[in-house]
């Protein structure tokens, strides 16, 4: 009998891909909002206790790979996510769980400016206080991206001119989906606890040499046109502020320009390089 692993967030990209890969050696407990037969229905700012599901499921790993996306207010963000997971990993120890891992991001750091990273950071600290480990995936990229890199290609799909954000001169650090996936089973078997471990490949991408480079794989001729980060960042703020959900964050959009000056890469195994 395989033992099993808890993925929240197994519906979204990175979730998906990492669900996936576990898959052939662990029986995958989805764990999400709208989480179909044999699945556990369960969201971010859920108070009702999971301890008895994870309990008679079984559960031995969690990974914990969902996020909130849809609190732009720095508090609220707080109270769904960082509050949110830390009642989750409670739960997870309450019920047996003996390895706990976390689905974190480059973005986390001392120093860090956008709430994201802020958040993020907190919730890693819980997971490594837990024994368990944390990832700090770059940038994903695949076949059929999602997230920042998807919304990039969707942008760039569309030809002619591509808004850029400021100069563009901001390193972008990228992980193809495989090796996360790949990092991310490694983990729930138990070969990094207690242990931060960031993956992805270390040669920098500067974001308008990475929009160029897409638009030559796609055979689309562009034009970047620059504008200044404040002005992105305020549009999308004021959108947000208002309940209208753009398909980039003004969260995202300090991240990019406000990234880990000198990111230390974990000798985790290889990571392709993008081409």
């Amino acid at each position: 009998m395989k033992p099993v692993c808890a993925v929240t967030g197994a519906s979204g990209y990175v979730g998906s891909r990492i669900a996936a890969a576990l898959a052939a050696e662990f029986e995958v407990l989805a764990m999400s909002r709208n989480a179909g037969e044999g699945g556990l229905r369960w969201s971010m700012g859920q108070e009702a206790s999971v301890v008895e599901a994870l309990r008679a499921r079984e559960v031995s790993a969690l990974v914990h790979s969902a996020w909130d996306f849809g609190q732009p207010r720095p508090t609220a963000n707080w109270k769904s996510n960082v509050q949110g997971s830390g009642r989750l990993l409670e739960q997870a120890r309450a019920a047996g769980v003996q390895t706990p891992v976390f689905v974190s991001t480059i973005s986390a750091f001392e120093g860090a400016q956008s709430e994201y990273g802020k958040s993020k950071l907190a919730v890693e600290t819980m997971f490594l206080e837990a024994g368990g480990t944390v990832i700090r995936p770059g940038l994903v990229w695949g076949d059929r991206p999602g997230g920042v890199f998807g919304s990039l290609r969707r942008q760039v799909s569309k030809g002619g001119r591509v808004p850029v954000i400021g100069d563009g001169r901001y390193a972008q650090y990228l992980v193809h989906e495989d090796d996360l996936a790949g990092v991310l089973v490694r983990a729930v078997r138990g070969e990094f606890p207690g242990r931060r471990l960031t993956v992805a490949h270390p040669q920098p991408w500067l974001l308008r040499d990475l929009i160029l480079r897409i638009a030559i794989g796609q055979g689309k001729s562009v034009k970047l046109v620059e504008v200044p980060w404040r002005l992105i960042w305020a549009g999308l703020k004021t959108a947000e502020m208002l309940g209208l959900k753009p398909g980039f964050r003004s969260d995202s959009v300090v991240s990019l320009v406000h990234q880990n000056p000198a990111p230390e890469f974990s000798d985790c195994g290889p990571v392709r390089a993008f081409q």
